[in-house]
């Protein structure tokens, strides 16, 4: 089967992938591969790790390098920037990796927090910054920084994880616009409920995926074709954009509420 034509925007590229033993990051891996760019690969499970490396084998010249890594921690994110800059030149930056927590803020472990900031933020404001120059000598390069639905309306009951995805948003709309003269891609993608474990993880098991969410693979595909067409955002599924579209025009309050009370119906649950 012919690949779509936007995918040869992709040949030959050296892609940074975080986030890429599982869910969207694994589809996303799987699909650069297919598409002809050259990837490393970035996870923290180690059997989930060699799962992919397995899946990925039929085209092992494409996987240039993987790291075992906590993306929480600083240290390691330095290192392995300033190995990636001993050894190649970054085309495409795809933060995917994300962690999230579903209860009450107060009663967050204190740790929990401190991983949350580290790979929902921090880690990608490291990234961005430590690759973002060289692209700025490579026009056609590009960064992809997947977001949540989350990203477009607070989240009672998961407050902290829904204003890291808020400030992807904001800080991905403004990274596209001051690269836009730069011909540097930079996308957001923002996926609603999706076919993962991140709600199982999210809760220590307490919910599992649900029944009608997105494949993860779809997912992927919109994504990488939208940062192909330098799309600002992407929102996949009708579901997703409406609540986007809907969620600032709703009253604050009311808003508030309903995604509160949806919370704790599933916790309930």
């Amino acid at each position: 089967m012919s690949l779509p034509v936007y995918t040869r925007w992709y040949h030959g590229k050296i892609v940074l992938l975080t986030g890429a033993t599982s869910g969207i990051g694994r589809e996303l891996a799987k699909l650069l591969v297919a598409y002809g760019a050259k990837v490393i690969i970035c996870g923290r499970d180690a059997q989930a790790m060699a799962s992919i490396l397995g899946e990925l084998q039929s085209t092992p010249s494409n996987v240039l390098e993987y790291f075992l890594m906590d993306l929480s921690d600083k240290e390691a994110v330095q290192e392995l920037i300033l190995k990636i800059n001993n050894n190649y030149s970054i085309d495409i930056l795809i933060n995917n990796a994300g962690i999230g927590f579903l209860n009450n803020f107060w009663e967050m472990p204190e740790k929990t927090i401190i991983e949350l900031e580290g790979v929902n933020l921090i880690a990608v404001v490291d990234l961005c910054r430590a690759f973002l120059p060289g692209m700025v000598k490579k026009p056609g390069s590009g960064i992809l920084n997947v977001g949540s639905v989350a990203s477009f309306f607070p989240t009672p009951g998961s407050a902290l994880y829904g204003a890291t995805k808020y400030f992807i948003l904001g800080f991905t709309d403004a990274l596209h616009q001051e690269m836009i003269s730069k011909g540097v891609h930079i996308t957001g993608v923002y996926p609603g409920n999706t076919k993962s474990c991140f709600m199982e993880r999210s809760t220590s098991g307490r919910i599992k995926m649900g029944e009608k969410s997105m494949h993860p693979a779809l997912v992927a595909e919109r994504a990488l074709n939208g940062l192909c067409k330098n799309k600002i955002r992407v929102v996949p599924g009708f579901g997703s954009k409406l609540r986007a579209l809907v969620a600032p025009i709703m009253p604050i309050s009311i808003l508030l509420y309903k995604v509160h009370t949806h919370t704790l119906k599933l916790l309930r649950n």
